[in-house]
């Protein structure tokens, strides 16, 4: 793969990206909001040896400072000077909990101290500071004391006293923030490219003619300027078959896709055709909700309540002619296959030069598998970004070995802005 790919899969699954972006965003602030505010303050000692005036008495000091120095690192956090300074400080704090505040180091090859503490307030973390610094000072001459009222061997003398900090030390929220930032845009690109192969939505017609048993005869794109060309490159290659005067067009994806029927009925009437369009989609999806609603319809006209010619009615913006469904009940789909909707059809057939059938869908009713025998092209519409590869294979194996003359490949504006409010409906 290479960067268009991987660009493409950012654009379709952006959503993904965002999301989770936004989650680790929010979790590492909600971390944020879990740390304590720290000061830190810091006091410099140096180690001096109790030595002769020569040169080499000097020399012989400093290796003894330095060695000595690597002890005094653990005395300084040792259990007593914790002990000393909550006796010092009145702390109602554990000896534990005052250690682990305190940390000792020293620079490799020098005979200096740093002690540094830790608090939750800045004046704290230098009293802290400097009440170890002395109760450390104070250990260690008792330890290097050999005879009482002598001086010690090794002396402690204080270089910089612990001031108060004036800023905290912790926590580190701009640091904190970033790696929450870039781990979602790390995890947001890794879901989205998991996603993104895992998903069997068609998108393009490539993807519809790996699985369609029948050749794309036209690629609508609902709402761009080429739509009506390609609505027209359809109907061309209908008339090219030589039998158009029946077309029945239903949907192989969930939904009904009524706007394709209008689209080629339309197109059929611009030619100088006359054209009638029927409304027998029983999902109640169907092309006649853009007229005023009649009680008048095909549901009446299979129940012998009215003739065909009183259910017509004319739409002036098309130039088309419109049977609508009217108000089906549960016998509705059962007249559909009957004889009298095959007489409708004939009827109808010699008025008018192309009857446009308009089917619910075939995975919510078998209307299409028993009209498909009385028009001479049966059409399946896909709505791209929207229907599945098994939702595909699932409606072409329920229609089984009923003639289907065709697909056409239909997108249109706001399909992926629908599935994202169902997601998050979801």
């Amino acid at each position: 793969m290479g960067l268009i790919d991987y660009w493409h899969i950012a654009r379709r699954r952006w959503v993904i990206i965002i999301a989770v972006l936004v989650l680790c965003s929010g979790a590492s602030a909600g971390y944020l909001s879990t740390l304590p505010t720290t000061y830190v303050s810091t006091s410099s000692m140096y180690v001096g040896m109790a030595t002769g005036t020569s040169v080499n008495d000097s020399y012989q000091g400093g290796l003894a400072a330095q060695q000595r120095v690597r002890s005094y690192l653990d005395l300084a956090t040792s259990a007593t000077v914790a002990k000393s300074v909550i006796d010092d400080l009145g702390l109602k704090m554990s000896v534990s909990e005052v250690q682990s505040k305190i940390k000792a180091f020293s620079p490799p090859a020098t005979s200096n101290i740093l002690i540094t503490v830790q608090s939750s307030t800045a004046v704290g973390a230098r009293d802290l500071a400097n009440s170890v610094v002395a109760q450390f000072r104070k250990l260690v001459d008792e330890l290097e004391t050999i005879e009482p009222n002598a001086a010690p061997a090794a002396r402690l003398t204080v270089v910089d006293r612990a001031e108060v900090p004036t800023a905290p030390s912790g926590p580190q929220s701009k640091r904190i923030l970033a790696l929450g930032l870039l781990a979602g845009l790390v995890l947001g690109c890794a879901a989205a490219f998991v996603r993104d192969r895992t998903d069997r939505t068609l998108r393009t017609s490539n993807n519809l003619e790996a699985i369609l048993p029948v050749p794309i005869l036209g690629i609508i794109d609902a709402g761009r300027p080429g739509a009506p060309d390609e609505t027209r490159r359809l109907r061309t290659r209908l008339l090219r078959e030589g039998e158009a005067s029946s077309i029945m067009l239903t949907s192989l994806s969930p939904r009904s896709e009524p706007e394709v029927a209008v689209a080629l009925a339309k197109s059929f009437a611009d030619m100088g055709s006359s054209v009638v369009l029927i409304d027998a989609d029983t999902s109640g999806q169907g092309s006649s909700h853009a007229l005023t609603p009649t009680s008048v319809g095909l549901a009446a006209v299979l129940q012998g309540a009215a003739p065909v010619h009183e259910a017509l009615t004319a739409w002036p913006e098309t130039g088309v002619t419109v049977l609508p469904l009217g108000e089906a009940d549960t016998k509705t789909p059962d007249l559909l296959a009957s004889n009298r909707f095959a007489a409708i059809i004939a009827k109808l057939h010699t008025d008018y030069d192309h009857v446009v059938v308009q089917i619910a869908p075939i995975t919510q009713a078998a209307d299409a598998i028993a009209l498909a025998p009385l028009c001479e092209q049966t059409i399946g519409v896909v709505l791209l970004d929207s229907t599945s590869a098994p939702q595909l294979r699932g409606a072409l194996a329920t229609f089984g070995d009923n003639k289907l003359t065709g697909a056409v490949a239909y997108s249109k504006p706001g399909t992926r802005l629908q599935r994202l409010r169902g997601r998050l409906r979801l």
